[in-house]
């Protein structure tokens, strides 16, 4: 455990700041709250998924292979930090801090690094670094990054550091991978290699996290305040989902590639449509379920896997050999 990240002596000028941030929120309209809890959906998982299968799908294949290695990258390292460094919420830290309760059901477990800067500043990161000849396109995504980044200590369920980490972790992947993934376009043999490598960091990874890392097992009034059990399990969850979309989209680079361009407008819209919906279901409620229900774990890795492999994989097959018999 990373003890000097809930050191009060390292923490009480963010936890000062978010008592600031709190009282002008408190002394504002309930309206703002609500804001700040739509801005925040944009870090959630399924729209960052949304957002990349469109491109993958209907706009640039090669590009939408990036965005879903930075998304699947993403919620490896977020989830893997958080898990090794175990750090509590601001209100455990300092009982100052009241979040928003509108924000609080969806912000539970281990605080650090927030997983929605993390997720935000990849995926919409990595937008804006393709489009950065578009000045105000690139420039809108990075203040919406940021304001998501600010969305989460207005809401008081993240401390700076939080944050700031969620935001480097974002970024230095958006740099760091695109080099990796030009590198196995050249050949197409080359993502299997990538694969084997990432899949085996993560297959590691989360071995450790669920069989050899040590956690706080801290009480109030007899009550864990986390419960490893639990994060333990959401990790196994998330792991499962990003290994389940990297190796499908890859898979895919390897064996079928196609070219949305190829495709009439029309279609690809049709494409789009299909896909989000299915998206919506299979995240906002399969995926949903597996995480309220808690289901075997075994079974939990191998449908989340299972899905991430429809999303970039069996999908845009399937729908692809359809267009090309009509």
């Amino acid at each position: 455990m990373i003890d000097f990240l809930s050191n009060p002596e390292w923490i009480r000028p963010q936890m000062d700041f978010l008592v600031f941030l709190q009282n002008i929120r408190i002394n504002s309209p309930i309206l703002l709250d609500k804001l700040f809890l739509v801005i925040t959906i944009f870090g959630e998982i399924w729209l960052p998924t949304l957002v990349c299968a469109i491109v993958y799908w209907c706009i640039d294949f090669k590009k939408g292979i990036y965005l879903f290695s930075l998304e699947s990258l993403n919620r490896f390292f977020a989830h893997f930090l958080k898990m090794i460094a175990c750090v509590y919420r601001p209100w455990v830290l300092d009982s100052r801090i009241h979040p928003s309760e509108l924000a609080v059901p969806f912000a539970k477990g281990y605080s650090f690094p927030s997983g929605h800067s993390a997720m935000s500043s990849s995926v919409f990161g990595g937008i804006a670094y393709l489009m950065r000849k578009n000045k105000i396109l690139c420039l809108s995504l990075i203040c919406l990054v940021l304001l998501i980044g600010f969305s989460r200590l207005l809401l008081g369920v993240h401390s700076p550091q939080d944050v700031i980490c969620g935001l480097l972790i974002g970024f230095i992947l958006v740099f760091a991978v695109k080099p990796i993934v030009d590198w196995a376009e050249k050949d197409a043999k080359r993502y299997m290699i990538l694969l084997a490598v990432i899949d085996i960091i993560v297959i590691a990874a989360l071995i450790y996290t669920y069989f050899f890392a040590e956690y706080r097992m801290d009480y109030v009034s007899g009550e864990l305040l986390v419960n490893p059990q639990k994060l333990r399990y959401v990790t196994v969850v998330e792991f499962g989902y990003a290994l389940g979309l990297i190796n499908g989209c890859y898979l895919c680079a390897r064996y079928c590639p196609f070219e949305p361009k190829d495709v009439p407008v029309k279609q690809r819209i049709i494409r789009g449509i299909i896909g989000a919906i299915g998206i919506i279901i299979l995240l906002k409620y399969i995926f949903g379920y597996i995480l309220m229900n808690c289901i075997k774990i075994r079974y939990a890795f191998l449908v989340t896997f299972f899905l991430g492999i429809i999303i970039t994989l069996i999908y845009p097959v399937i729908y692809t050999k359809i267009i090309k018999k009509i």
